[in-house]
């Protein structure tokens, strides 16, 4: 009897393993042909994710840039520190969410310069730590504010018009909650300071979304 239950066991333990792998596969799809420089969206539910989403009138609260290591996608992001992440690993936080977008005309405006530029600005900013107010100066930096500056450093390119606070939606309870933990008031908000939201990076007219495999 004990070498059935044994085969019985590990029938179940190689389905259980293989449904596991399939389960991540199906969470970490890329439904894109992504290259160099790519821009990917996420959307996400957390308290500062529907703060952002509030004030942007928006579903994209995420941001990162893409870049190719030993031939692996990989994302470079600004979350708690600014690090590296494999694509499948983003991809697989909101699987539902995931967007891709390119510079038009790419090929003319990257190339094997620009990434050089690009990676050194990336290497400079590991390990920051995350901007929780939002501020535009270096020494924090928060996602979107991130993938601005490499695209400003390394190619010369502005993606869209850094906007000051006061242009967002700041009156909405979901945002004055997180200004009041962050700010000690709403009132305290330097509603002149620039900023440049996922929403602004995604709605950009130098940007088109990356073709489908």
């Amino acid at each position: 009897m004990k070498k059935p239950v044994a085969l019985l066991l590990l029938c179940a333990l190689t389905f259980g393993s293989v449904a596991l792998a399939g389960l991540f596969k199906s969470r970490s799809h890329n439904p894109y042909q992504l290259q160099n420089g790519d821009i990917v969206f996420q959307s996400t539910n957390s308290s500062q994710g529907k703060a952002i989403k509030a004030a942007t009138n928006s579903p994209w609260t995420h941001v990162g840039m893409v870049f190719f290591r030993n031939g692996d996608p990989m994302v470079i992001e600004a979350v708690q520190p600014v690090r590296i992440t494999p694509l499948k690993s983003f991809i697989a936080r909101s699987p539902s969410t995931f967007y891709a977008m390119r510079l038009k005309n790419a090929e003319q405006h990257i190339n094997a310069q620009t990434m050089a530029r690009a990676e050194h600005y990336c290497n400079q900013q590991l390990g920051k730590n995350y901007d929780l107010q939002f501020r535009w100066s270096d020494d924090k930096i928060y996602c979107s504010e991130l993938v601005w500056k490499v695209y400003k450093e390394a190619g010369g390119i502005e993606l869209c018009q850094p906007r000051p606070f006061k242009a967002y939606n700041l009156k909405h309870p979901t945002v004055q909650r997180i200004a009041k933990q962050r700010y000690g008031a709403v009132n305290n908000l330097p509603l002149n300071e620039l900023a440049v939201a996922p929403s602004d990076l995604a709605q950009s007219p130098l940007l088109i979304e990356v073709p489908k495999k």
